[in-house]
């Protein structure tokens, strides 16, 4: 194997490991799919915590279930443009963002460099508008003082998370993420939703408040509609804060032509090729073989993530309708997470302390998992367009990413500052607008620069296309509603 591999990295096509016989077969089972679920559980565990048990919840509680439709929609356009950049990468061995940077019409590097500006703009806001949640959230307990709790997990979680490294985050991850499904699914069934209502909510249309949002909650009835959706879809399933790492963090699976011996010259061979020039990827019956083989592995890892999302911020969805709406209850403020205990408690009382240590150890995974993941998104867009930021590697810039990060958020928190108002810019720049435009970049790049035989598919290539517009306009018009340019 090892001489099959040195022979075929001197020749002038590059051609991808052997897969594994596992991915190699027509028909895969549940089991070996996920056996390729590792990245994408932290991609998971980051958001649980945020945008499905908080927002999820909140746009139950104000609107019903006439948005169930956005779940479907951005988890949609989301999973698709987290495989397309996820599939780049394993099928090339090079990070979307380093082509991004030579090969976009303009300015050489500008593309990725617009990019890191929204991440390292939005970082904070999530690690404090987490932190803030859930240091609320322990003082409604009785606990303490939230802001000296929301000040403590942050730095607690930052030391672990850089003492951690990713296999012991992997881990967490995943048991994070199977625990918040199980509670969560057990939770919707309990509280007896109208089924019925809920099959209308995923027809697409445009809301309103419930009339007592107004009544009882003037500061939310006062949100643009398209802002407090836009929110919404920022925070589920992550944003480019979070993908750009995600990708990264497949240079740890090896998985396709990340896993070649010869990988890292590889990429630098790239890099010096013609910019437009089609990547050398063996157009041979056997080689595409083996590259449609290694996509199921990304495939195989965003499904999961996506469907575990999906249920989790419809299950939360369809009980803030259920539950909170019929109460009149809205998380906001310091109240984002108090609420919600009552969907456990409907089966129990004794739920409702299940409901306690899921949701602490889910919001702890998310600011600790956030760290590592933040590391590598600043890594991957640095190092497009900086040789002295490859050199030293995605290790060397996590001091940089820490301290950044670490000391804005802790600014944010001692403001005293709402989980909402912390993150509502981060979520509607990185969350959607920044999504759309990675989105039409891959669309040019696999035109541009991949073998006719590596390209996306229809269906992929369509539903890229499509979520990107559908984030991009979104995130305009929100950003525009939220300066008040227009009302």
């Amino acid at each position: 194997m090892a001489a099959s591999e040195t022979s075929r990295a001197t020749g002038p096509m590059f051609r991808l490991p052997e897969a594994p016989a596992a991915l190699r077969k027509r028909r895969v089972g549940v089991a070996t799919a996920l056996r390729y679920f590792g990245p994408g559980a932290i991609i998971a565990s980051l958001t649980i915590g945020s945008g499905e048990s908080i927002l999820a919840s909140r746009e139950g509680a104000v609107f019903g279930y006439a948005v169930l439709w956005a779940v479907v929609v951005g988890c949609l356009a989301k999973g698709a443009l987290v495989y397309a950049s996820n599939r780049y990468i394993t099928l090339t061995g090079e990070h979307p963002m380093r082509r991004f940077a030579r090969v976009l019409p303009g300015p050489r590097g500008w593309f990725p460099i617009v990019l890191v500006v929204i991440c390292f703009a939005s970082f904070p806001g999530w690690a404090s508008g987490v932190a803030t949640a859930l240091g609320d959230y322990l003082e409604a307990l009785g606990a303490g003082s939230a802001t000296l709790w929301a000040v403590g997990v942050l730095l607690l979680a930052a030391v672990l998370s850089f003492l951690g490294g990713y296999a012991v985050l992997e881990k967490v991850q995943v048991a994070i993420a199977g625990l918040m499904v199980v509670l969560v699914l057990v939770a919707v069934f309990v509280s007896n939703p109208d089924w019925l209502a809920a099959l209308r909510g995923l027809l697409p249309v445009f809301p309103d408040y419930a009339p007592f949002v107004a009544e009882r909650y003037p500061d939310v009835a006062a949100t643009s509609v398209w802002v407090e959706l836009a929110v919404f879809m920022g925070g589920l399933g992550g944003g480019m804060y979070d993908y750009i790492g995600y990708t990264g963090m497949l240079r740890e699976k090896k998985w396709g032509m990340l896993g070649h011996r010869d990988a890292a010259r590889i990429e630098d061979d790239l890099a010096a090729q013609d910019d437009r020039a089609p990547i050398p990827l063996s157009t041979e019956p056997e080689d595409v073989a083996t590259a449609r083989a290694w996509s199921r592995a990304p495939l195989f890892d965003m499904l999961a993530a996506f469907l575990a999302l999906g249920v989790i911020a419809a299950a939360f969805m369809m009980n803030g309708a259920t539950i909170l709406g019929a109460q009149q209850q809205v998380p906001e403020e310091n109240d984002v997470l108090t609420y919600q205990s009552q969907f456990f408690g409907v089966v129990a009382p004794v739920f409702e302390y299940f409901y306690i240590v899921a949701i602490v150890m889910v919001l702890f995974g998310t600011i600790y998992a956030l760290w590592e993941a933040y590391s590598w998104t600043a890594y991957e867009s640095l190092a497009a367009v900086s040789e002295r930021v490859r050199a030293r590697g995605q290790r060397g810039i996590r001091p940089v990413v820490y301290g950044w990060t670490g000391i804005i958020a802790l600014l944010a928190i001692l403001a005293d500052l709402s989980f909402t108002d912390l993150v509502t810019p981060a979520a509607i720049l990185g969350g959607v607008f920044a999504c759309g435009i990675y989105g039409a970049g891959l669309l040019y790049i696999d035109k541009v620069n991949l073998p006719e035989p590596y390209r996306m598919g229809r269906t992929l290539r369509t539903l890229v296309a499509l979520g990107s517009v559908f984030l991009t306009v979104c995130g305009v018009i929100a950003i525009l509603e939220l300066v008040e340019v227009i009302a």
